[in-house]
């Protein structure tokens, strides 16, 4: 019986030291991967690994439904990738602009508002997902965006799901 119970004992430890806790669990990443453009005027700045982790976050719980692995599934021509967001008028390369863009949603020529269409900030009311993000989420959430571009380089936003 003592036997049964040290080693019930013994199990339950090495599962509870299984468990993934906050330190644990993260990824040290390289900084240059963290290394991301912050405005228009080609600024950088380097994302911790903890706002990269809640930016991925956030993507997963609001954006992810949508833009798995960085493609629309609304238009599969404009993604998340580098040569979409660069493309798009105004460029939405840059935190600023990926934050201005979920503020304030226009079309990939920039001539018409698609609040009504897009998630954003202004119409919570339609997108419940939004309404409750901070400008640190928005920002960590860009971030994870333009991070993933310098991780997986065009498969971010291509047609490949898997390697």
């Amino acid at each position: 019986m003592l036997k049964r119970f040290i080693l019930g004992v013994l199990v339950t430890l090495f599962f509870a030291f299984q468990l993934p806790t906050d330190n644990a669990s993260a990824v040290e990443m390289d900084k240059n991967l963290r290394t991301v453009t912050q405005s228009g005027q080609g600024e950088t700045v380097v994302l911790s690994n903890a706002q990269f982790e809640h930016g991925k976050r956030v993507f997963n719980n609001t954006c992810s439904q949508c833009h798995m692995v960085g493609r629309t599934k609304t238009n599969p021509n404009v993604t998340l990738g580098d040569t979409s967001l660069k493309g798009a008028e105004p460029p939405r390369d840059s935190i600023a602009a990926i934050v201005s863009y979920l503020q304030n949603p226009k079309t990939y020529d920039g001539e018409v508002d698609i609040s009504e269409f897009h998630p954003n900030t202004t119409r919570a009311d339609l997108y419940p997902e939004m309404r409750n993000l901070t400008e640190d989420d928005l920002n960590d959430l860009a971030g994870y965006i333009l991070s993933e571009i310098n991780i997986r380089g065009s498969r971010w936003g291509a047609g490949k799901v898997y390697d």
